[in-house]
């Protein structure tokens, strides 16, 4: 195997494959990349078993072949690596690589010990969706993901596709975050509901950092995203997402029309002042039309402001 590619292509992509590799000691070889030039196409791929990820350098191939070397090295040797072009030569199971100014040799694995990288079949279902609008829904209900597994249904975000929409929930027991998100691009006449892990919605929202469309496949045990740059694929949480929609009330005593900014920037000055349980009062006034946000703190001092609102119904302190 001989390629040149650029150096700034290969560090996002190496950056990203050592994301998903698994630091696993009686299992080494999940800690590695593999790097696999066939058919005009530069690939890296790895995995920690519960997911995957292939993704497209584009290059040049003097010679086809492919390498597994340890990921740490080289994500650590490839971000501090100087210079426009890389290339990359195997030589004797050893990954030799040379740049304008320096050279260097990666001792490589064993490629018959790298696993067999996830067959995507043919999706029982899929959608194309821009990645901004994905992103937005995805990272708008994970931050309230539960962090234990030991329900692993809360430690994963609910996908729920229904006709043109696409309903995505995640819940702590504690708090509840919903988004719906519809699109022409969504047609489902039968109810697809499913789980993804959250180590696995993190890394996809990771991925999703340019405006592109992206392919979401779904199977019975698996979920795949597909750009032009890359392909990601996970396993899919095995359990029962809580029927949360029957807690949801129907109807308010109190709502509130507030700007989002202005409310956000008050509580975070709020934020220096609050005590040991990181509390924050907010009261919503209708007589005053504003909300009040107070806290306090017996070491640091106390802190009261107020975020103009259009307040309808009852007054409430929480």
């Amino acid at each position: 195997m001989k390629i040149q590619c650029l150096s700034q292509n290969l560090k996002e992509a190496v950056s990203i494959a050592d994301r998903n590799t698994a630091r696993n000691q009686s299992l080494p070889i999940l800690n590695s990349i593999l790097i696999d030039a066939q058919k005009n196409k530069i690939y890296l791929r790895s995995t920690n078993l519960d997911s995957a990820i292939e993704i497209y350098v584009p290059g040049k191939i003097f010679d086809p072949g492919s390498i597994v070397v340890p990921s740490k090295t080289l994500n650590m040797f490839i971000s501090n690596v100087t210079g426009d072009q890389i290339i990359f030569q195997e030589q004797k199971n050893n990954l030799y690589v040379k740049t304008t100014k320096a050279e260097s040799i990666i001792h490589g694995l064993p490629k018959d010990d790298f696993p067999i990288f996830p067959k995507t079949d043919a999706s029982n279902y899929s959608l194309k969706l821009p990645s901004p609008e994905l992103k937005q829904a995805i990272s708008s209900v994970v931050v309230v993901v539960s962090n234990s597994d030991i329900k692993p249904e809360l430690n994963s975000v609910c996908f729920k596709i229904f006709k043109n929409s696409l309903k995505i929930a995640a819940t702590d027991s504690f708090r509840l975050a919903e988004y719906i998100l519809v699109s022409k691009n969504i047609n489902s006449e039968q109810l697809i509901s499913f789980l993804v892990p959250q180590k696995s919605i993190l890394e996809m929202i990771r991925l999703m950092d340019k405006d592109e469309d992206i392919e979401l496949g779904i199977n019975k045990n698996q979920i795949t995203l597909i750009s032009d740059r890359f392909k990601f694929i996970s396993r899919l949480t095995d359990g029962s997402f809580p029927e949360y929609e029957q807690i949801i009330p129907k109807n308010f005593k109190t709502t509130v029309l507030t700007k989002r900014n202005d409310l956000l920037a008050n509580i975070k000055v709020a934020g220096v002042f609050v005590g040991k349980l990181n509390d924050i009062t907010l009261k919503f006034d209708p007589a005053e039309k504003n909300v009040a946000i107070e806290t306090s703190h017996s070491e640091i001092g106390k802190h009261a402001s107020a975020v103009d609102s259009s307040v309808q119904g009852e007054e409430v302190t929480m």
